[in-house]
C-alpha cells in the first residue's frame, strides 16, 4: 500500500511535534484521505527543490507521523498538529497523484552490541544541548540579553529515560540545521546515533562560541 508523504525543507524526528499550515490543494486532498483512514503519513526532507509546487527531490529516510489534531480556518487553510512516531525507509517513490507517495517500510534500530557508557554519553549530550541552546540565545539576543530570559528559554535539557530516543530529542532541541538532523535520523543504530548527535551538537556549540567571541572582539 502506498504511503502518503508530506515533503518539507525540515526534518521531523520521532517523538517531536510537527505543526503545519496546509494550503496547497494536493496536500489538503492527501490529508482528507489520511484523516479518513489511519491518520498516519510520512514526513520527508526535501533534498533539492521547494516545498510548494512539487518537482522536488526527496530523501529516502523519513518519519511516520500521527495526526493528533486538525482545524479548518475560514480562509480554507488546514491547521494540523502531528507527532513523529517511527523511522521509515522509502523503498520506491511512486508518481505524485497528486501528492507525493511512496512504498515504505519501518526501519527500527539495527542490532548492535550493548554500548558501554551510553548513559554517561547521554548525560554529557544533555549538557551540550543545554549549552548550545544558551549560546544560540545569547548570539540572537545580543549583549542586552537578560539572564532570566536566557534561563527560561535555554534551561537544563532532559533527554528522557529512553536511550534509543535520547539522540532524537537532542537533535530536535539543539540549534542544528536540517542536514545535521537528517544525519541523526539516518544513523542505523541507537548507540551510533547517540555518538553522532554528540559530535554534531559539540560542533554546533563550538561554532556558536566562536561567533560570540568574534562578535565581542
Amino acid at each position: 500500500m502506498a504511503t502518503p508523504m508530506f515533503a518539507l525543507q525540515s526534518v521531523l524526528l520521532p517523538g517531536s511535534p510537527l505543526p503545519l499550515q496546509v494550503f496547497e490543494p494536493r496536500y489538503q486532498q492527501m490529508l482528507e484521505t489520511v484523516l479518513s483512514t489511519d491518520r498516519e503519513m510520512g514526513v520527508v526532507l526535501i533534498e533539492r527543490g521547494r516545498e510548494v509546487g512539487g518537482g522536488d527531490v526527496r530523501c529516502d529516510v523519513a518519519t511516520m507521523a500521527g495526526i493528533v489534531e486538525t482545524r479548518r480556518l475560514a480562509d480554507g487553510r488546514l491547521l494540523v498538529m502531528a507527532v513523529g512516531d517511527r523511522r521509515i525507509r522509502v523503498r520506491r517513490w511512486l508518481p505524485d497523484d497528486p501528492h507525493p507517495r511512496a512504498e515504505t517500510e519501518d526501519w527500527p534500530d539495527e542490532p548492535e552490541p550493548a554500548p558501554t557508557g551510553a548513559s554517561d554519553l547521554a548525560h554529557e549530550l544533555a549538557g551540550l544541548v543545554t549549552e548550545a541552546r544558551s549560546l544560540a540565545f545569547r548570539l540572537q539576543a545580543g549583549p542586552m540579553a537578560r539572564p532570566e530570559a536566557e534561563a527560561g528559554i535555554a534551561g537544563p535539557v532532559d533527554l528522557g529515560p529512553e536511550p534509543s530516543m535520547a539522540a532524537y530529542r537532542a537533535a530536535a532541541l539543539a540549534p542544528l540545521g536540517p542536514l545535521d538532523r537528517f544525519e541523526v535520523l539516518s544513523t542505523p543504530s541507537a548507540g551510533e546515533r547517540l555518538a553522532v548527535a554528540h559530535r554534531l551538537v559539540a560542533d554546533a556549540a563550538e561554532l556558536l562560541r566562536a561567533r560570540i567571541e568574534l562578535g565581542s572582539g
